[in-house]
């Protein structure tokens, strides 16, 4: 007899600026199914989300409508969770990324890394958007991919060639805020070592944990080598603050 599996299972988080859409919808449903067919086969299966409520898209939404970030957050997840409950999808925990929870977690998490010695801060040159008067996201600044030469591409990854790059590597850029040019000014941040892990990560994925199709996708990454994670990001942002850098 198969043994009983412990099962825990999640979708991609809803943004918690805007309204669910059919996109979403999908997912949740498929994922909804799946679950309940699992509890069905006598398996224990678990399906959590939760709002993903950090970032600048919400910091400007919310200043847009003239309510906090707070508001803003609460006031659509329960907008998002009335949505779900409408289409009968049955979260066993539906939360926010919001959270003392999230916050404690990160935190421990940060911590021990900078104490094992994967962190470290680097001055680099950010995207500054003159007229907005504030540094870009990645995904504020849009442009020509500067590895296949696509138009209308994101500042971290073209989504044609599926290349990545860094922001300023993209040609003939734009803020996706004021449409003004960026230009370029020094900022330090804060770096997640993620090369220290490449061998590690190269090993896992040879044990079979992903469908062979996603790792043969991975290798290419770590052909080209792993780069290191910006984790940091300049003021105004609404997220938690790093621990020893507020």
């Amino acid at each position: 007899m198969t043994a009983k599996r412990h099962i825990l299972v999640t979708s991609a988080l809803p943004y918690a600026n805007g309204p669910i859409h059919l996109g979403h919808l999908v997912e949740y449903i498929q994922t909804d199914i799946w679950a309940r067919f699992q509890r069905l086969r006598g398996n224990t299966c678990y399906y959590v989300c939760a709002d993903d409520a950090h970032g600048t898209p919400i910091m400007l939404r919310a200043r847009n409508d003239g309510i906090t970030p707070e508001e803003l957050i609460a006031t659509t997840k329960k907008e998002h969770e009335a949505d779900f409950a409408g289409f009968n999808i049955g979260f066993d925990n539906y939360y926010s990324t919001h959270s003392d929870e999230n916050r404690e977690f990160a935190s421990r998490i940060y911590l021990k890394l900078r104490d094992d010695g994967h962190i470290k801060t680097r001055t680099i040159k950010q995207a500054y958007d003159p007229e907005a008067e504030m540094f870009l996201p990645d995904r504020f600044i849009k442009g020509t991919c500067p590895k296949c030469g696509a138009e209308d591409q994101y500042g971290d990854n073209c989504e044609v060639c599926g290349a990545t790059y860094d922001p300023t590597e993209l040609k003939n850029p734009v803020s996706a805020i004021s449409g003004a040019t960026p230009i370029e000014k020094d900022s330090e941040q804060y770096f997640f070592k993620l090369s220290d892990f490449s061998d590690m990560l190269q090993q896992w994925l040879k044990q079979g944990h992903v469908q062979s199709e996603v790792a043969n996708k991975l290798e290419e990454w770590f052909e080209e080598g792993l780069q290191d994670w910006d984790i940091s990001r300049n003021a105004p942002y609404w997220g938690f603050e790093i621990p020893d850098a507020p």
